[in-house]
């Protein structure tokens, strides 16, 4: 019985996919069947390679053979050599292993399949190159991120097979043993610093390379009135004491309370009073994005080793659609993500006091930041984490996020919901309007409100968040909780700004999937059976699919690994300055200079965000020109503002100061000895 028992025991546990929950079969037989699978894998890597190195040598010629399949002859000849060499290096591998193991030849089969799941994942080189030539897909984002797709989740089974198979080299053969001694040791004592080097060079790197585009763009009018400009005079008067003033969109005497309540913006007084203009916004803006790395690598570390939490928190750093909100003026949202990472790092560890610090200013930032504080004590509740904190953080966003969005926002805009227009389809017609009219056909109507979803620009926008997380959140139920802020806030609107990924609202996406992706892979690295030893090996299968995922579609979408294809706003972002664009924001900067600090300025979407931040500073295209004392346009106007300058500058009640390269400086009462050169200029508006 001893014995029997000891047999037991030493029996290997068998190899479990968990993500499918399916237990491999063990190996009967005869030699046949592993020898086969052994051999076709490895036929298919080196095939696979083979096609790769030409991909990588015909580059220039990869585009036309990915969309029209139009190629040299010379070079389709070359696929196939290149393709048969790939072939013929495993067959002459496993010719000369057979026949130096042809005394062993009973575990000769099974050793060339475990080689073969170990080499596994060349099978993926086809698709690298491809991947990682944004031409091909440009325009083409919906195929991209299809076979994006279909990589990274065969990725991950590839790489679950290859690291839990026995090392390709024998423990005895002396070098590699002790390099790989050499490399373990090395990373464990480097364990306690060497993550924090990584996370700490990631936030300088990020805060460094965004502030620093993000700047340029701003000096090459890149930024708008809309939003750039609001943001910037509701912070200055925010120092001043006022109640969330934004005088670009509500005049002199409105608040910007009844479209959003931005408290936080009275927590950037202290910095932005350093340098009061929109240039400050937008450093404190790439700052704190990238800073969010900090909590997001303790949250992860808290479950994983200080390598793997370092890891997720670079995978945050390269998530394309979080570079899109980044780029695109100066927003709220994003602000938040590192507050709600660090709300959840601190909840997880029970600091219950600490934690009141990020839960205020999560909600100070903006009313829809409370949604992401309500999903994520819905996790703490639901998985019985911490469950009373858990309950305590749902009702306190919830709460929050309904009574500032349907009561004290709306006294503010005379009884009406704010932005509601981005759900336009969704408000009944004949029924009740505002966000409730939104929830009765949400609750009310879920086909209709299912259909609403199957969009094309919407679908390819769910992939463009997703498909960096090769869907890792929806392998467990908690990730569809953590869906909702994104489906409530992008998914469901109908206007195309909310499911764009040059915008802000990714952030519901990233915010939530980053946090989702930590909880799933927690769940993921537990036993799924008795003696399971395989959740480490799961855990680090899918962190290498997700590094294969986030990198090829940061790089055709994101900003940092190419800068061809990344968007801010609804067009490309422009990353370069030419002396054209220098010249243009030297006339402008020579015709801010003479307006004095506290004037009232009218400006256009374009000039308005260089001098927003004084009290008053009007968006001639929406508020005309109210009571401005000076306007400030370019000579290439159109539309809304042309009707309303080109009147003031016909009858004299404007005079031009000067005129600089493309740009005008007119002031209220001034000679207008210049006026009748500059309307000429002008085109005349449209008669109604």
């Amino acid at each position: 019985m001893e014995d029997e028992s000891k047999a037991f025991e030493d029996t290997p546990a068998p190899l479990v996919d968990a993500s499918e929950g399916r237990v491999a079969s063990p190996l009967r037989g005869t030699q046949l069947a592993p020898f086969a699978r052994g051999f076709g894998l490895l036929l298919g890597a080196g095939a696979c390679v083979g096609i790769a190195i030409w991909e990588l040598v015909f580059r220039d010629q990869l585009l036309a053979y990915i969309q029209s399949n139009e190629i040299e002859p010379v070079a389709r000849k070359l696929l196939l050599l290149f393709a048969g060499v790939g072939i013929a290096f495993p067959m002459i591998g496993i010719a000369v292993y057979s026949w130096r193991r042809r005394a062993q030849r009973l575990d000769l089969a099974s050793r060339i399949e475990s080689v073969a799941w170990k080499l596994s994942p060349l099978c993926l080189s086809i698709a690298v190159p491809m991947l990682f030539q944004w031409q091909i897909w440009k325009g083409r984002d919906i195929q991209f991120l299809v076979i994006a797709a279909i990589t990274a989740i065969t990725a991950q089974k590839l790489f679950y097979r290859s690291l839990a198979e026995p090392p390709l080299f024998r423990a005895a053969f002396g070098p590699i043993a002790s390099a790989r001694r050499w490399a373990a040791d090395a990373l464990d004592r480097w364990s306690a610093w060497l993550p924090w080097v990584l996370v700490i060079g990631l936030f300088f790197v990020y805060a460094a390379y965004f502030s620093f585009y993000t700047l340029r763009n701003h000096w090459n009018l890149g930024t708008s009135a809309y939003d750039m400009a609001i943001e910037d005079n509701v912070v200055f008067n925010a120092m001043r004491g006022e109640l969330l003033k934004a005088s670009p969109i509500f005049g002199p005497e409105g608040t910007h309370l009844g479209h959003h309540a931005t408290f936080f913006a009275y927590v950037l007084v202290p910095i932005y009073a350093l340098a009061p203009r929109a240039e400050t916004l937008l450093v404190i803006q790439a700052t704190l994005i990238g800073a969010a790395v900090v909590p997001l690598f303790l949250f992860a570390r808290n479950r994983f080793g200080p390598y793997q939490a370092a890891s997720i928190a670079a995978m945050y750093v390269f998530y394309a659609p979080l570079h899109g909100g980044n780029l695109y003026d100066f927003h709220y949202p994003p602000l938040g993500i590192g507050f709600v990472f660090w709300l959840a790092y601190l909840v997880d560890i029970g600091k219950y006091r600490w934690a009141v610090v990020p839960l205020l200013l999560s909600l100070s930032v903006r009313e829809d930041i409370a949604l992401s504080v309500c999903v994520l004590g819905a996790y703490f509740l639901l998985s019985n984490t911490r469950p009373r904190a858990g309950l305590a953080l749902s009702l306190i966003g919830l709460g929050y996020f309904v009574i500032m969005k349907m009561g004290v926002m709306p006294l503010f805009r005379d009884g009406k919901s704010t932005f509601v227009w981005y759900y336009e389809k969704l408000v009944p017609e004949g029924g009740p309007g505002g966000f409730g009219g939104v929830l009765v056909t949400i609750f009310g109507n879920p086909g209709y409100t299912l259909g609403t979803l199957l969009d094309a620009e919407k679908i390819k926008y769910f992939l463009q968040v997703m498909v960096p997380f090769v869907f890792l959140p929806f392998r467990r139920p908690i990730g569809l909780v953590f869906c909702l802020p994104g489906l409530l806030m992008t998914l469901l609107a109908t206007r195309s700004a909310l499911y764009n990924i040059g915008f802000q609202y990714t952030t519901h996406w990233a915010l939530e999937m980053f946090l989702a992706s930590v909880v799933v892979l927690t769940m993921i690295k537990e036993p799924t059976y008795l003696g399971d030893q395989h959740g480490e090996t799961r855990v680090r299968s899918w962190l290498l699919a997700l590094a294969l995922a986030m990198a090829a579609t940061s790089y055709q979408h994101g900003a940092i690994l190419q800068q061809n294809t990344a968007r801010g706003g609804f067009s490309a972002f422009k990353f370069e300055r030419t002396e054209r664009d220098i010249k243009r924001y030297q006339d402008l900067m020579s015709l801010c200079a003479l307006i004095p600090p506290e004037a009232k300025v009218g400006g256009t979407e374009k000039t308005l965000s260089h001098v927003s931040n004084r009290p008053d500073a009007y968006t001639i295209r929406y508020l005309g020109i109210q009571d401005a004392e000076y306007i400030l346009f370019q000579k290439s106007i159109g539309g809304r503002d042309l009707e309303h300058i080109h009147p003031v500058i016909s009858d004299g009640t404007f005079g031009v100061v000067q005129v600089a390269g493309d740009f005008i400086l007119a002031r209220r009462g001034h000679s207008t000895e210049l006026n009748a050169a500059t309307v000429k200029r002008l085109r005349k508006p449209r008669k109604k």
